[in-house]
């Protein structure tokens, strides 16, 4: 079943078949100029040679050079292969991130269960998701933006984790002083009672001075008395 046509030669992507490998059946097929019969002929003989290949590895990067345009191809789960044509200026990288990109909305499994092909739903996803990458420049803009986005998040992401970080110091040095606060009162409040230990025994000391110096002074007048 055939996208609804876009007959622009200046368009990059001009073919797109997404297609079942283990049973050989196409689920879809965009054509940008339904006029280029040699174009649709050449790409069903690829998907036609591709289903029958016995090296079908998953996710990898596969480009069949042409006379004007690029066939680009790749094996993913579920027995689903993408072929697309594009010019060859057309950025490759572009060409890989769209196939990424279907596959992250899931466009693939959007089938009817009679006929296993594109469901109207999926035709339009897949429709809009190809015209999005058919000018580079206007997505490199996208991305630019997408990516200035992505600094700015970062960005935040570290001031956040430093306010933080910040927060948290001032809570360590709050907790800090608190205990210093505590070990200061406790010092003073010991201070106090080695005072109040020192007072008593600095008293007793002299108690025992005064004691004994009684104690001489009494001796000294008895052997007085004594001697008169």
């Amino acid at each position: 079943m055939l996208l609804p046509d876009e007959s622009d030669d200046k368009v990059p992507i001009k073919y797109c078949i997404i297609g079942n490998s283990a049973t050989n059946k196409i689920i879809t097929e965009f054509n940008t100029d339904s006029s280029n019969v040699k174009r649709k002929k050449e790409i069903n003989q690829i998907f036609k040679k591709l289903c029958k290949s016995p090296n079908k590895k998953l996710d990898e990067r596969n480009k069949i050079v042409s006379e004007n345009v690029n066939y680009y191809f790749t094996f993913c789960k579920d027995d689903i292969l993408y072929i697309i044509a594009a010019n060859n200026q057309y950025p490759e990288r572009f060409i890989f991130e769209l196939i990424a990109k279907s596959n992250e909305q899931q466009i693939p499994t959007k089938i009817n269960d009679d006929t296993k092909e594109l469901n109207p739903e999926g035709r339009q996803e897949l429709k809009r998701l190809i015209e999005s990458y058919q000018d580079p420049k206007s997505f490199n803009k996208i991305a630019e933006i997408q990516n200035s986005v992505d600094m700015l998040k970062v960005d935040m992401k570290k001031n956040i984790n430093k306010m933080v970080s910040s927060l948290d110091d001032v809570n360590n040095l709050q907790d800090k002083s608190n205990a210093l606060k505590m070990e200061t009162e406790d010092y003073k409040k010991n201070s106090v009672e080695l005072r109040k230990i020192t007072w008593w025994q600095n008293v007793k000391l002299w108690i025992i001075l005064g004691g004994i110096v009684l104690v001489i002074v009494v001796i000294i007048i008895i052997c007085n008395v004594t001697g008169d």
